[in-house]
């Protein structure tokens, strides 16, 4: 088992230092406007496009499609952008898991969360603009669901993302090299199962942002209490699986100096028994 205190200190992000926590807010700032811009103006073109599909409660089959990629392609552009600069954290659901785990400190976190509402009410406020009628893409609890069905499935998609950045991102897996595809891949997946129930959230300063330009307020408690529900769970989840399944830093480099050593020890007696051979042939 491998104790919290360790986690943590694997975890532990740069120290707040207020240069570099300004430059990398303005890149988040930067990323966000771009995200929320794309995504929304995405949903606008696609539930104001013809279609042939019936009509009924809800976006069509073919819209919901279509909004998931918008989505998608517009967390990916941000994360190309950003990524570098900020990380690209891009929701404040997921920074209170970074925050939580340590990755990032105090001082950012408050800069990243600033950075995270304005450039999202920005973005949003630019797909309005470029838009001849009113923005949608606003969350509200469509007809037929609960605030509790909704509340469940806003946690549960919020937890699905948090655990993709925590066990790929943070832990540096094979797949973390593509990071903007494999947070695009989630945020895809979770707009396919959100969008016939609330329009898909998952991020507090996207529903804030459409809620912002539209001053439309229904049940907007929802999003964001869920989302951050969800992100404390997955990172229960995530530190409950590393104290199971892993070892403590100080056991694996035990067991890896006593590795190198057995290595050494072997060299050495292949080495003895090879020069013994060695006289016995020549005589």
């Amino acid at each position: 088992m491998r104790p919290l205190n360790d986690i943590f200190g694997c975890n532990k992000g740069s120290a707040p230092n207020l240069i570099a926590d300004l430059k990398a807010s303005l890149g988040e700032f930067v990323g966000m406007v771009i995200f929320i811009f794309l995504a929304l103006s995405g949903v606008q073109a696609c539930l104001e496009a013809p279609t042939s599909d019936p009509v009924g409660f809800g976006p069509s089959a073919t819209q919901i499609q279509s909004i998931a990629f918008s989505f998608t392609s517009g967390i990916v552009v941000a994360l190309c952008v950003c990524g570098s600069t900020s990380g690209g954290v891009l929701n404040p659901a997921v920074l209170v898991s970074l925050l939580i785990t340590g990755n990032i400190n105090w001082l950012r976190g408050i800069l990243f969360f600033i950075a995270e509402m304005v450039g999202g009410i920005l973005g949003a406020y630019f797909a309005s603009f470029v838009s001849a009628k009113p923005l949608h893409g606003v969350n509200m609890v469509n007809p037929g669901f609960t605030n509790a069905q909704v509340f469940f499935a806003e946690a549960l998609l919020t937890c699905s993302l948090c655990l993709t950045v925590l066990f790929i991102i943070l832990d540096k897996h094979l797949l973390a090299d593509f990071a903007p595809f494999v947070v695009g891949t989630a945020i895809f997946i979770c707009h396919m199962i959100g969008s016939p129930i609330d329009g898909t959230s998952v991020n507090p300063a996207r529903s804030l942002a459409a809620a912002v330009v539209t001053g439309r307020w229904d049940s907007h408690w929802i999003f964001w209490f869920a989302p951050l529900v969800g992100s404390i769970f997955a990172v229960i989840i995530y530190l409950t699986s590393k104290v199971l399944t892993e070892e403590s830093q100080e056991d694996e480099l035990i067991r890896n100096a006593e590795e190198d050593e057995n290595s050494l020890d072997n060299r050495f007696s292949d080495k003895g028994q090879k020069s013994e051979k060695i006289p016995s042939s020549i005589a």
